[in-house]
């Protein structure tokens, strides 16, 4: 008997050190799966940081494209200021081109303007061409001549003869000179007020010994000296 309720108690004993190591175990096994929960917790949470740091990369990516595309514009920009320049210089040489062609064009009407008061000087109505006429040989009948009112002329001839003609510079009028004096050369036509000059010079093949010729200077009109009266050359 004694040994059979030993034999019992052992085996109380056992179940009761049995029962207390599985209630220590469970806590130690409650304990592992909060463990196990928070690291899976932890890894949760960890997950997104690691998501974070995989697109940091994405981030800089994203960076490198918005460089190229602030340097596309600021080209886009160089280029617009490049054509504005270009412009402005097409607008000055056309307002260069407009402002010197306005200048000719006054300066054209202004020369057209001043033909027209020379040609209507010049060409005067026919009422007005004689006292425009009497005007003009009044005036130069009493401006002085830059050579003066008279002009004489002279040669030594073969014959020994000293020939001197005097002739007047506005009316034509001509004198030679002998023994006598002055003595006034006769006209085949009346002479106008102008300009006259007269030529002479020694010929020894003429009778006379020289020749003489006169002009009118303004007219062109032409004699020459036949004995002692002027002839028309013609």
């Amino acid at each position: 008997m004694r040994i059979f309720k030993s034999l019992t108690i052992c085996i109380v004993s056992a179940s009761v050190i049995a029962c207390t190591t599985i209630d220590q175990k469970a806590p130690a096994a409650d304990s592992q799966e909060i463990v196990d929960q928070q690291a899976a917790t932890t890894d949760s949470q960890s997950k997104p940081l690691i998501a974070k740091a995989n697109s940091e990369p994405n981030n800089q990516i994203a960076a490198a494209d918005n460089i190229s595309k602030i340097q596309a514009q600021l080209t886009a920009l160089q280029e617009q200021v490049i054509k504005l320049n270009s412009d402005s210089a097409a607008v000055l040489k056309m307002s260069q081109l407009i402002l010197a062609n306005s200048q000719v064009q006054t300066a054209t009407s202004q020369s057209e303007a001043g033909s027209a008061v020379k040609k209507s000087i010049n060409q005067p109505t026919a009422n007005s061409t004689s006292s425009l006429n009497s005007i003009l040989t009044k005036l130069e009948t009493i401006s002085p001549s830059p050579k003066g009112a008279f002009g004489i002329v002279s040669s030594y001839t073969a014959n020994q003869q000293w020939v001197l003609i005097r002739f007047d510079r506005q009316s034509g009028e001509t004198w030679l000179a002998d023994n006598s004096g002055w003595n006034a050369l006769s006209e085949s036509d009346d002479l106008e007020i102008s300009q006259y000059d007269v030529h002479l010079i020694r010929a020894d093949q003429d009778k006379k010994g020289y020749v003489a010729s006169r002009i009118d200077q303004r007219s062109g009109d032409t004699w020459w000296l036949n004995k002692n009266q002027w002839v028309v050359y013609q």
